[in-house]
């Protein structure tokens, strides 16, 4: 039988339309079923810290609005690693997603031989969700009194003052390495795996000093338990307006942790915007605007969609690349 070519044309045209037509439908589809069952959440430090309460609180109200349950787990420890890790090998169906946060998101592949993940090739993120600067902290009674107090002692006696933060080369460590530099003196950075375990360790005085996020310290300073030294943003946060910042004390000096989502390579972007546009919803959501002011975070809360949240991460990691072949040199 014979077909002439303006047929076979018209035939390979509607061919193609209908092709189209069924991909259409069924990506909108995979949009309108998804989720359709409960998600994952691998966070990668250990429950009780401001990564922990926060991933906990957003993802009640994300499941709320999604019409399913968000189960935490907690990987904790290798400083992150094991989580990551975890969160990086979990089938990209966007019923697995995980905690990232800066610095250690950045910095691992940078300082660590042997991981099974890189930043740019085992993870897509999809919201940041918190920008919280980080604080130095000593008891109350820290014969610390001020920033100055602590320079002049880590100057007699270099590497004697125990510095506790997060894990190495974390946003803490980081902190750590900048004032040194800044301030040409020496610590002792005794990493852990979460805030929950170096907050246990400052208040035990088992360590002299301890940096995190300002949020995380705002109760035990409010308490009486902890001094703030100093704050690593560019201004003072408006409940602790008499803490002040590094640049106003003469050291050139801002670091902070940013906290966010993301979810294996290879998760469909669609998933990747129902839950990046849900966490939106959630961070304007007066109910939990009120349960975040309450928990402290709500001064922090500093949205970036997935795209952008990447792009940042990406210009910090080439920064910090080249700050860690500066300090090692």
């Amino acid at each position: 039988m014979f077909v002439s070519k303006n047929k076979l044309s018209i035939r390979l045209l509607i061919f193609t339309l209908l092709l189209g037509v069924l991909l259409i439908l069924n990506t909108s589809l995979v949009c309108a079923t998804y989720p359709e069952k409960d998600i994952k959440v691998i966070v990668h430090v250990s429950p009780g810290g401001g990564t922990d309460n926060m991933v906990r609180l957003v993802t009640r109200y994300m499941g709320e609005k999604l019409g399913i349950n968000f189960i935490v787990e907690n990987h904790a420890g290798a400083g992150g690693q094991i989580g990551y890790t975890a969160l990086s090998m979990a089938k990209p169906d966007g019923y697995t997603i995980g905690t990232i946060t800066t610095m250690s998101i950045v910095t691992h592949e940078l300082t660590r031989e042997g991981l099974a993940y890189t930043l740019r090739d085992s993870f897509v993120p999809i919201a940041r969700i918190v920008l919280d600067p980080s604080g130095s902290v000593v008891l109350s009674d820290s014969p610390f009194q001020t920033l100055e107090d602590l320079i002049e002692a880590a100057e007699k006696d270099p590497g004697k003052i125990n510095w506790g933060g997060t894990m190495l080369w974390g946003t803490h460590h980081v902190h750590a390495a900048l004032l040194e530099k800044a301030a040409d003196i020496k610590l002792n950075y005794i990493p852990f795996d979460g805030q929950a375990e170096s907050s246990v360790a400052i208040l035990g005085g088992h360590i002299d000093v301890a940096a995190s996020g300002m949020t995380e310290w705002l109760s035990l300073i409010e308490e009486g338990k902890l001094r703030a030294l100093a704050i690593a943003g560019p201004e003072r946060l408006k409940w602790l307006p008499d803490v002040p910042t590094y640049k106003e004390l003469g050291y050139e000096l801002e670091v902070g942790s940013n906290r966010g989502l993301a979810a294996p390579a290879g998760t469909p972007k669609e998933r990747i915007d129902i839950l990046s546009n849900t966490v939106k919803e959630v961070l304007q959501d007066p109910e939990f605007l009120e349960k975040a002011e309450k928990a402290g975070i709500a001064p922090t809360l500093s949205y970036l969609d997935g795209e952008d949240f990447r792009a940042y991460l990406l210009i910090l990691q080439a920064d910090i690349r080249d700050f860690l072949e500066e300090v090692r040199e």
